[in-house]
């Protein structure tokens, strides 16, 4: 499954917005990410054509069991980023770092994301590939 840095962007805000819930709204996906609703709209559709979330009514928003289990492996990759960063002497406080980390990943190529969604046992969940 191809999936480029917006999608990978819009999964990582669903499932940082979903913890400990069932579902998001869409406005939240839009406040976090600082987008329009439409937009949002529009990448739900995609997402949901991948079979990574489901839309309800009135908008809610739930990750599927591959959407989940990507999103976790995302998260995961970021933490680990946050936890390099601070060998680089930025001087960065947390937000800084987590915002500084999130860039990062959103800008990497697509052999760099593959090994950013590496699972602990050496497998991949597949983000990015061809």
């Amino acid at each position: 499954m191809e999936l480029s840095q917006a999608h990978l962007r819009y999964l990582l805000a669903i499932g940082e917005l979903s913890q400990g819930k069932a579902a998001v709204s869409s406005t939240q996906v839009a406040r976090v990410l600082q987008v329009s609703r439409p937009s949002v709209t529009r990448m739900l559709a995609v997402l949901a054509e991948k079979d990574l979330v489901t839309k309800e009514r009135y908008g809610k928003i739930i990750l599927t069991e591959t959407g989940a289990a990507l999103a976790h492996q995302l998260q995961a990759g970021l933490r680990d980023l946050e936890r390099r960063l601070p060998a680089l002497g930025l001087d960065l406080d947390r937000e800084e770092t987590a915002a500084v980390a999130g860039a990062l990943a959103s800008a990497l190529p697509e052999h760099c994301l593959r090994k950013l969604c590496t699972t602990e046992s050496g497998g991949t969940m597949g983000c990015a590939t061809p």
